[in-house]
């Protein structure tokens, strides 16, 4: 009994790595970026997040509050999922709820193949070996001209669908995954 209280202490008091919280999925790319920017001196700073474009109003976050993909809590950089008639939709908090809202105060929204080119972007570790691949065209089959490093700053040349042609070190890589889940840091 007294060995099985000592096991169970030693468990509860091991080291920081096994109690640490998991990694987080890789975000979600959706369709592009809204970059969002302070309201306005006197201006309310709760975005309203509706059900639907304009109906049933289901949250107001802070713009800090919103899940970013860059930027600061203040000029958040957010993926967009859906558009419809000039709303967009969005995750409004770290437990992926979705919501549609309506963009202003010169917040702008571009996709993806808009706003990588001529980016410096981050590539992301803790992926499978086979994202870290460099190929030579930009398909699976394609041949592979070189690896990314984790953490490695690349600059983006071009956007073909899933595929991002890189400057130096030369050739294409998967931006997303086949989930659609993020390969990169923008």
């Amino acid at each position: 009994m007294r060995a099985l209280l000592l096991l169970l202490a030693l468990v509860a008091l091991g080291p920081a790595e096994a109690q640490a919280a998991p990694t987080p999925p890789r975000p979600y790319s959706g369709l592009g970026v809204l970059a969002l920017h302070p309201a306005p001196e006197g201006e309310r700073t709760p975005i309203p997040v509706y059900q639907e474009p304009g109906l049933q109003r289901i949250a107001e976050p802070e713009l800090g509050a919103l899940p970013r993909l860059a930027g600061d809590a203040r000029q958040p950089i957010v993926a967009v999922h859906a558009t419809r008639g000039g709303w967009l939709r969005l995750a409004y908090d770290d437990a992926g709820r979705e919501g549609w809202l309506q963009p202003s105060r010169g917040w702008q929204y571009r996709p993806w193949e808009e706003y990588l080119p001529g980016r410096l972007v981050r590539v992301l570790p803790g992926m499978k070996k086979t994202l870290y691949l460099l190929k030579g065209e930009p398909r699976e089959a394609g041949p592979e001209v070189g690896v990314l490093a984790r953490d490695q700053q690349v600059r983006v040349v071009r956007v073909a669908e899933d595929w991002a042609l890189l400057q130096a070190p030369a050739g294409w890589f998967r931006w997303r995954d086949g989930d659609g889940r993020l390969t990169v840091s923008p």
